[in-house]
């Protein structure tokens, strides 16, 4: 029998997932697929429970694969080599394949034992057409002593993390099955913000609310786990002061000095509203915040990411996200001397002085 194995954290699941599965069944002339939602992958964070994951997966995938919960009670990090391993032992006699995405296969020398994960199982591999060169074919043959098969498949450009997001942000989603809608929305998952997204929203404009579900779908590919809850908030309230008016700047003790461009007072503004109408006290929120727009000398890790992602979301009307390569630092500096130049080509001006002095500060540290 002929065995398609399809792990992930499927969280959620949702229609390209269900799309690949199909297809590699039915590519692979596979005699049964297996569908296994990770419990605690390594390489992954995951907020929700992995039993909401695994009752997900069911809902996704269970009118045409077996779901397996082997993953979902094993204790501590989940490895995929005790999973192959697992299946392994439960059909000794069966040709087994382990079916993993383009972007996984290009990391796959980082896995954990990947040579034994081969000793057991075959690699199928999804990608478009002819997307795995034959330098790359000839490495994994020349570093394992054995082929990989390909599946033919060409993805939508949907993300887990994505998804995730809309429903943070309340925004509709057509790229989930219904049935793993239906129950998000009755779990009321992945809405850990959803009380400061609501509050905030009647503080922007609707297009200046989508430019902020970008600026926190960037950060958030910026940040690592650990710093995902300060950058959701800051990105998110990093423009929550661009519609108050002046005469409600003494209301937040907010006083403009005569040399401030119009352009930059929502910045400090913003601060000064996140900490008073929202209750954030964490003053490096606050800061990345307040600099967001000018920069300043020695920023810290936090304000570098909420000035990329800001300078870098896919909606902003100059082209800067093809900065996105290197070191966070990098690319800072990079977005940082190209958004200045950027403005004073289009937005003749002097330049506002604490944005000076970041220039002269990265300048320096650059030649040092």
């Amino acid at each position: 029998m002929k065995i398609v194995i399809y792990g992930g954290t499927f969280n959620p699941p949702h229609n390209t997932h269900v799309r690949l599965a199909r297809e590699a069944k039915r590519q692979l002339d596979a005699d049964k697929l297996i569908v296994v939602p990770g419990g605690m992958p390594p390489h992954k964070f995951c907020a929700v429970d992995k039993n909401l994951r695994f009752e997900m997966a069911k809902l996704a995938f269970g009118s045409f694969a077996e779901v397996s919960d082997v993953e979902i009670f094993r204790d501590g990090k989940t490895y995929s080599l005790d999973t192959v391993k697992y299946f392994a032992s439960v059909y000794p006699d069966d040709e087994l394949y382990f079916l993993i995405g383009g972007d996984s296969f290009e990391h796959f020398d980082e896995w954990h034992c990947p040579a034994e994960i081969l000793q057991y199982v075959t690699l199928a591999v999804a990608a478009r057409g002819n997307g795995i060169s034959d330098e790359t074919k000839q490495h994994f043959r020349d570093t394992y002593g054995k082929d990989f098969v390909s599946v033919d498949f060409t993805p939508d450009f949907v993300s887990s993390a994505d998804i995730r997001l809309r429903y943070q942000f309340g925004l509709p989603t057509s790229d989930v099955p219904q049935a793993v809608d239906e129950y998000v929305r009755k779990h009321n998952l992945y809405t850990q913000y959803r009380a400061m997204v609501d509050k905030l929203r009647p503080y922007l404009t609707e297009k200046r609310f989508m430019h902020t579900f970008y600026v926190v779908k960037r950060g958030l590919e910026l940040c690592t786990a650990e710093e995902y809850d300060k950058v959701f908030v800051t990105c998110l309230l990093h423009d929550c002061a661009k519609y108050i008016s002046p005469d409600r700047y003494a209301d937040y003790g907010f006083v403009r000095p005569c040399d401030m461009p119009d352009s930059v007072v929502h910045a400090f503004l913003g601060a000064l509203v996140a900490e008073k109408d929202f209750g954030v006290t964490d003053n490096e929120i606050l800061n990345a915040i307040r600099y967001h727009c000018t920069a300043r000398p020695n920023m810290t890790r936090l304000d570098k990411i909420v000035y990329v992602a800001d300078k870098t979301e896919e909606t902003r009307p100059y082209p800067l996200s093809h900065l996105l390569c290197g070191t966070l630092d990098e690319m800072f500096v990079k977005c940082l001397f190209e958004a200045n130049r950027y403005c004073l080509t289009n937005h003749a001006g002097n330049v506002y002085y604490l944005t000076s002095q970041a220039l002269d500060f990265y300048k320096n540290q650059a030649n040092a």
